[in-house]
């Protein structure tokens, strides 16, 4: 399962054009992926983005404000836990690019939360 998961994440990496440098992977119960995106967006300018996946709950999208090190997501992928990388770029490039409803829920992630 591990390494399905592992080839997974690395297709939706590349799917986004992103080398991975800048990824990691838990690979603790349960299995954690998080992968910096390039861009920023619109409703938080400032801060840095990041997609997380965990194999029980599939893709969501979060934000680092500049200087703190605690993640808040503010999207989630809904649908299959793991959907086609093309799916997964998709969603990024369009949260990139739009506002967000504003029904969508900031919330603090506690990292070590599954």
């Amino acid at each position: 399962m591990k390494t399905l998961a592992l080839d997974y994440a690395l297709r939706v990496t590349r799917e986004l054009g992103l080398s991975g440098e800048s990824s990691c992977v838990d690979r603790d119960k349960p299995l954690r992926v998080y992968i910096a995106v390039d861009g920023r967006l619109p409703d938080h300018p400032d801060c840095l983005v990041a997609l997380l996946w965990t194999e029980r709950h599939g893709w969501a999208m979060a934000v680092e404000e500049p200087g703190g090190a605690e993640l808040t997501v503010v999207a989630h992928l809904g649908g299959a836990v793991e959907p086609p990388p093309r799916t997964v770029a998709r969603w990024v490039r369009k949260l990139l690019t739009e506002q967000r409803p504003a029904h969508e829920v900031n919330r603090p992630l506690d990292r070590r939360a599954g």
